[in-house]
């Protein structure tokens, strides 16, 4: 299982005057007098994070767990790591989850990496919107191009057409079309480009790990980025959940089913190792 060496973690709610701890059982502690609900992860029916509560139903009882009662962010990042290495041992939990910046627990596998490249740093904004614009352009870039050329040729046959005589005007309403549907494109481009900078910014509302240092881990078996306070040294994500990668400027995106899994800021790496880190990753999957 992965991440099984964070250790356990006791959570006690002033809301519900309940203890809850999280570790190879689910225990919920009702308080003195009184036996313990003691779950295996198997008995977890469903567990749901919101902006103010965990809520985890587990055979026939639900509990609700407030955000406050973790008292601080990096008790509720172990907490979340412990349920997600279960996740990856019990994937019929159903799981419902903010939105994240780092990938999520499930994804690893216990894996002790060899002639690993580990590096830490905190995630900049600039860094991650230059890799999201990155990614917008490889997504979509083609089909704004489409839209570009469908848009100049509907402009031309729309002022041809108004004007009504094709031999005479065509040479003053090509240039015009072509001069539109470039400028309709580029205000789209930045369009796009403005929320893709602001996604960084609404991901921060809900994730925490946002504001953690970060440990990322390039090696031969696979890669990780998690948060520095609960890195284990031995969990990876394997490259064959890897499609595909994007280079930038500021940094490089791995992703997986299309969607950003690793992220790795340049300004992480010494400069010495960026070819031989960078290397390592083309020689596993494939860039775009």
């Amino acid at each position: 299982m992965a991440f099984e060496s964070v250790r356990g973690r006791k959570v006690f709610s002033p809301m519900t005057g309940m203890t809850y701890i999280f570790g190879d059982y689910f225990v919920v502690m009702k308080g003195e007098g009184v036996n313990p609900d003691i779950y295996e992860w198997s008995q977890v029916v469903s567990i749901t994070e919101t902006m103010s509560a965990l809520n985890i139903t587990a055979g026939k009882q639900s509990y609700s767990i407030e955000m406050n009662a973790f008292e601080d962010e990096d008790k509720f990042l172990a907490v979340r790591t412990i349920i997600e290495g279960q996740i990856a041992v019990h994937p019929e939990i159903r799981y419902k989850f903010n939105k994240r910046i780092l990938p999520l627990k499930y994804l690893y596998k216990n894996i002790t990496p060899d002639n690993a490249y580990i590096m830490k740093g905190f995630y900049e904004e600039k860094v991650i919107n230059s890799c999201n614009i990155a990614l917008v352009i490889a997504r979509f870039g083609r089909y704004m191009f489409l839209m570009t050329i469908l848009l100049i040729i509907a402009l031309f046959i729309g002022f041809v057409t108004a004007m009504g005589d094709f031999r005479e005007n065509w040479l003053y309403c090509l240039p015009l079309s072509i001069f539109i549907g470039i400028i309709i494109s580029i205000v789209v481009y930045l369009v796009v480009g403005i929320i893709a900078r602001h996604k960084f910014n609404s991901t921060k509302k809900y994730d925490p790990a946002t504001s953690k240092e970060i440990t990322v881990v390039v090696a031969p078996e696979g890669f990780a980025a998690v948060e520095s306070s609960v890195y284990t040294g031995r969990d990876l994500i394997p490259w064959s959940e890897a499609n595909f990668f994007i280079e930038t400027h500021a940094g490089l995106v791995v992703l997986r089913d299309n969607k950003s899994v690793f992220w790795l800021p340049k300004s992480f790496i010494p400069k010495n190792q960026q070819s031989d880190v960078f290397g390592m990753i083309a020689a596993r999957v494939r860039q775009r």
